[in-house]
């Protein structure tokens, strides 16, 4: 006697796509666009400081300052410590120091009373040039000290 089978479950689904064969799958492969990945060996972190040696920093007493003539160097005014700590830990292109050109810092001198003492730390303006940003002040042009990079300036 033959052994009687019942019909086979339906399907959950009536049609499929015809495409759906594992064998024209795995003939379909995905282009991904050329990108460039960068050389993790060459990579170098960004620029947060700036140390005093590698901007020609020096700190000036604001008792008879006189800037030099040119636009050589750019100036900032700052009380001593602040300017002590800029020796020990370099410049932080997160603190936005501002820098005066040299007429106008003589200008911003004469409006700060004579008993706070200041000082004022001087600045070769191609050292910093790349990281600055123009800006105006109370007495005109300024430079702002931001973190960008420096390569496309």
């Amino acid at each position: 006697m033959g052994v009687r089978r019942s019909p086979p479950p339906a399907l959950p689904f009536d049609t499929l796509p015809e495409s759906s064969s594992p064998s024209s799958q795995g003939r379909r492969v995905k282009k991904t666009p050329d990108i460039s990945q960068p050389d993790l060996l060459e990579w170098q972190p960004p620029v947060t400081h700036l140390t005093a040696e590698d901007v020609g920093a020096i700190m000036l007493e604001a008792v008879a300052f006189r800037p030099l003539a040119g636009e050589t160097f750019l100036y900032a005014l700052m009380d001593f410590a602040q300017g002590q700590a800029i020796f020990k830990d370099g410049l932080s292109l997160a603190d936005r120091l501002v820098f005066l050109e040299g007429p106008q810092a003589v200008l911003a001198l004469a409006d700060i009373p004579p008993e706070q003492e200041i000082g004022i730390l001087r600045v070769r303006r191609r050292l910093i040039q790349s990281w600055l940003e123009v800006a105006q002040q109370g007495h005109g042009p300024c430079y702002v000290l931001v973190a960008k990079d420096p390569s496309h300036s």
